[in-house]
Parts: C-alpha cells; structure tokens; sequence
C-alpha cells in the first residue's frame, strides 16, 4: 500500500526545485524595487527580499532531504522501479540546476556564473546520454557521484544561508570582515570543485560507455 511513496517524493523534488528558482526569482524583484526606495518602504522591501529567501531555502532544504529519504524508502518499502529509477537522477539536476540559476540572479559574480554553468552543463549532457541506446545497460556505481551530490548540496545551501538568516553578512562579507571573506571565498572555492567533480564524474560514465560499445 506504500509503494507510491519513494515516486511521491522523487516528484515532490521536482516541484520543490521550481519553488526554489520562483523564491530567488520573486527576492531578486524585490531587491531590485528596494534599490529605488528609501526610509520605511525600503525597510520593508528588505524584509520582504529576506523572507522569500528563507522561502527558497528551505524549498532547497527539503528538496535535498527528498533525495536521501526516496533511495531508502525505495529499499525499506521493496518498492523500486524503472520509473523512480529513470525519475531519480532527473529530479536531482532540476533540483541543483534550478538553485544554482537563483544563486547566480542572488549573486550576480562570474565567480558563481561560470560553475554554475559547467554544473548545468554537464547535467542537461548527461541527461541528453543516458537517453542513448548505447548509455542504456551501462551502470557507473561511483562514490564519488555521491560525493559530488553532498557536495553541491552543502555549497548550495552554504550560499543561500546568509541571506535568508542575516543579510548584514552579505554586506559585511562585501567590506573588510576576514571572517566573512573567509566564509565566503571557502564556500565559493567549494561550488568550484562541485563543478570539477561534476565534469569528472561525467567523464568517468563517458568512458564506461566507450569500454561497454
């Protein structure tokens, strides 16, 4: 009778995915409308950024837990099939793809566009794979895959943090606080190795796929 839930929640990433991008989208408005304004309205134009910050993270939060509940469920239940199986990886790139474009709109760095684009990059070609019918028996089991999730994971939600708990870090990062620089350039050191695990990874299933042909 509970066979439906692991497929419920790799759909429920989906979804949380497009609230998460709709969160940035809707902050980004606002902080552009706060630009222009000044004493309460500004005030309150800030407050308003913040909560659909805190709107996109969490959307993020709970979408990450989704990917580790829905494996697991899947086993506990002995419910796993090729739709949650064809679904799985799909949800997680929307997720990620979907996060990274806000972060990029939040940010607004080539330090941020540039892995950010090699990340989707390499998710939207290894989807375009895996529909190939030389890509359909072959299995890559790798930890490091799963490395490269958490870390994306980690990253993402390490540069959505500050604006949605305290936007004064944002700003004090931007000035001479070394502890705010130090969390900002470690956290943005980390996207960029999201992004080299992530073209290493695709390489490795690429060459899997030329052993197997």
């Amino acid at each position: 009778m509970l066979v439906w839930i692991p497929n419920a929640l790799t759909l429920s990433r989906c979804v949380f995915a497009v609230l998460v991008l709709f969160g940035a989208l809707q902050a980004a408005g606002i902080s552009a409308a706060q630009a222009a304004a000044s004493g309460d309205e500004a005030l309150r134009f800030a407050t308003m950024a913040q909560l659909w910050h805190q709107f996109a993270l969490l959307a993020f939060i709970s979408g990450a837990l989704t990917d580790f509940i829905d494996g697991w469920a899947a086993r506990a239940l002995k419910a796993e099939s090729r739709f949650g199986i064809w679904l799985d990886p799909i949800a997680d790139k929307l997720l990620v793809g979907f996060a990274l474009l806000g972060v990029a709109i939040t940010l607004k760095s080539w330090l941020i566009y540039v892995p950010a684009a090699l990340i989707i990059a390499r998710d939207v070609f290894m989807t375009w794979l895996r529909t190939r019918p030389e890509a359909a028996s072959v299995v890559v089991p790798s930890n490091l895959a799963k490395v490269k999730t958490a870390v994306e994971m980690v990253t993402i939600a390490g540069l959505m943090l500050p604006f949605a708990l305290a936007p004064s870090t944002v700003e004090a990062a931007q000035g001479a606080d070394p502890l705010a620089v130090g969390a900002a350039a470690l956290i943005v050191c980390m996207l960029w190795l999201a992004a080299a695990l992530s073209l290493l990874t695709a390489a490795q299933y690429v060459r899997a796929i030329r052993h197997a042909a």
